[in-house]
C-alpha cells in the first residue's frame, strides 16, 4: 500500500469509527528505528530501562532487607526476580495486542514469553545454587531485553522510511486492534442473546461488519509493513549485504 492510500483509509476510518482513535492505546513499538542498531534512538529504551528497573531493584532490596532476615545478595536477587515476574505478567497482554494488529511483528516477538520464562528459571537457580552477582545482573539485562526493550522499540524499518509513515502504521494498528476488540465484544453479546430476540440479528450484522473490518485492516497493515520495513532479519541482511 502507498502512503496516500493509507492516509485516505485512515481519514475514512476516523469518520466512520471515531471511537477507534480514542482511548485505544498500543503498548508496543513506541520508538521505530531503521535497520538493526543503525539509529541512535536504539539506545533510548536501554536508557529508560536503566532509569526504571535498576532503581526499583534497589528499593525492593531495601524493603526486603528491612522485613526479612536474609543476606544482601538474596534481597537483591529476589528484588530482581520480582521485576522479572512482573514483566512475565505484562508480556501476554502486549503479545495479544501484537498478535491482533501486526502479523510480521508477532512472528518476530511471539517467543519472547518463553525466553523470559527461561531467564526467570535461571534467576531462581542462581539464587539457590550459584549466588553470583554477575549472573544476577546479566539475567536482569536479558530479562529487560526480552520483556521491555524489544517491545518498546521496533527496528528493521527501511533506510528511506519516514516519521509520517511510522505514524500511519501505528494508527493503522490501533484501528485494527480496536476492530478485533469490537468483534470480540459483539461475539460475547451474541452468545448471551437469545436467537429469537430482535437484537440477535442486529448483533449478527455488527459482528460480520467488525470481522470484515478487522480482516481488511490486518491485511492492509501487513502490506504496508512490507513496503516500509523489513519483515524479518533475513530480508534485512539480504539488502544490506
Amino acid at each position: 500500500m502507498q502512503n496516500q492510500q493509507v492516509n485516505v483509509l485512515l481519514q475514512q476510518l476516523q469518520l466512520l469509527y471515531p471511537a477507534a482513535f480514542k482511548h485505544n492505546y498500543l503498548f508496543y513499538s513506541q520508538i521505530k528505528t531503521r535497520g538493526v542498531l543503525d539509529d541512535r534512538r536504539e539506545f533510548i529504551p536501554w536508557l529508560l530501562a536503566s532509569m526504571i528497573f535498576i532503581p526499583i531493584s534497589f528499593v525492593l532490596k531495601d524493603i526486603l532487607l528491612s522485613n526479612f532476615e536474609i543476606s544482601n545478595f538474596q534481597a537483591h536477587a529476589y528484588a530482581i526476580l520480582a521485576i522479572l515476574l512482573f514483566l512475565m505478567l505484562v508480556i501476554p497482554l502486549i503479545i495479544k495486542q501484537i498478535r491482533h494488529s501486526s502479523h510480521s511483528l508477532y512472528q518476530l516477538l511471539r517467543h519472547s514469553p518463553v525466553k523470559l520464562a527461561a531467564v526467570v528459571v535461571l534467576s531462581a537457580l542462581n539464587i539457590e545454587f550459584l549466588q553470583s552477582q554477575f549472573v544476577m545482573w546479566a539475567l536482569l539485562f536479558f530479562g529487560v531485553s526480552f520483556g521491555f526493550v524489544r517491545f518498546y522499540k521496533e527496528n528493521l524499518f527501511r533506510q528511506n522510511s519516514q516519521d509520517d509513515e511510522y505514524y500511519q502504521l501505528h494508527q493503522l494498528r490501533r484501528v485494527c486492534f480496536w476492530a478485533y476488540k469490537q468483534s470480540l465484544k459483539t461475539r460475547l453479546k451474541l452468545y448471551i442473546t437469545s436467537a429469537k430476540s430482535p437484537e440477535y440479528e442486529v448483533l449478527k450484522r455488527q459482528l460480520n461488519r467488525y470481522a470484515d473490518l478487522y480482516s481488511q485492516l490486518f491485511k492492509s497493515e501487513h502490506q504496508y509493513c512490507k513496503r516500509i520495513k523489513h519483515i524479518d532479519v533475513d530480508s534485512y541482511l539480504d539488502e544490506v549485504l
